[in-house]
């Protein structure tokens, strides 16, 4: 993310690892130097968002020669959970964003001498799609013309900028209020003149034609399921079809006026056995 990491950081990573290995005896790891890994795994990692805030990548793999690993376990028997938790700690402190808590696993590799480390990060879901944050440089296209999702059936919902997040949260913009949609769902974002639609790690799951995906093109006529909800993707550069007026909610306050809000929608039972379970995401 950056040529010189967050002093804060570095000295928070040097604390971490010394409490940890401080009670190890006999220990021939080498601190100065795990700890300049794992700050060069963190920084390479690293995503920024559309509003210049850094995402710290949230799994690690920490191998260590097999003797090394004995002697920390036999000291330290939680050592695992104190490295993640620790470094959670470290992370926020210095500013980074967490999309999930970090988890550090502790792997032997007897190709490593004794006293050397070796550190792998990476991200288990791409923060960005998670928070909903999108980078400057993603979707620069035009919406295709009289893009257009139908929801519960007979509701208009037009689709007129290059990204239009879904959820339960007041935030999105088109909101669901059904309790089996996630407070971030799905995304729908402009690619090469199509919609594509990614789903932000929900936890029913989004599906296209009742598929599970994590992100898809989408035609139109495509049927998309959140949660519970069925929407029908639609492009008609005419205009909206004369059979789905524009939804009018019973809005609560003035600055609801401008958010389409289907706070009326139906759970359909036909639908139920085709929600994705926790867990069961195909992979992208």
């Amino acid at each position: 993310m950056t040529e010189d990491p967050s002093p804060e950081l570095n000295a928070a990573l040097a604390r971490l690892l010394q409490t940890t290995w401080a009670r190890v005896p006999g220990t021939r790891l080498q601190l100065a130097d795990l700890q300049r890994h794992l700050l060069h795994e963190i920084d390479s990692a690293s995503r920024t968002d559309g509003i210049g805030k850094g995402h710290a990548p949230d799994q690690y793999t920490l191998s260590l020669h097999p003797g090394e690993i004995t002697l920390l376990y036999a000291t330290v028997p939680d050592a695992q959970t104190q490295l993640s938790s620790g470094l959670a700690q470290a992370l926020r402190s210095s500013g980074y964003q967490l999309a999930r808590e970090p988890h550090i696993t502790l792997a032997t590799d007897p190709t490593l001498e004794a006293g050397e480390a070796r550190v792998i990060a990476w991200h288990s879901r791409d923060p960005l799609l998670m928070t909903g944050v999108v980078p400057p440089e993603a979707p620069k296209d035009s919406p295709p013309p009289g893009a257009f999702l139908i929801v519960d059936g007979r509701k208009h919902f037009p689709l007129v900028t290059a990204v239009v997040t879904i959820g339960r949260n007041q935030d999105n913009d088109l909101l669901l209020a059904s309790p089996h949609v996630s407070r971030k769902h799905a995304q729908l974002r402009v690619k090469d003149g199509h919609y594509v639609i990614a789903d932000l790690d929900s936890t029913a799951g989004t599906l296209v034609n009742g598929s599970a995906i994590r992100e898809a093109r989408l035609e139109p006529g495509d049927i998309l399921t959140i949660a519970n909800v069925e929407l029908i993707y639609g492009e008609d550069p005419s205009g909206p079809p004369g059979v789905t007026p524009p939804y009018a909610p019973p809005f609560r306050f003035r600055a609801d006026r401008d958010r389409i809000t289907p706070l009326d929608l139906r759970v359909q039972k036909d639908l139920a056995h085709r929600t994705v379970r926790i867990g069961k995401k195909p992979k992208a």
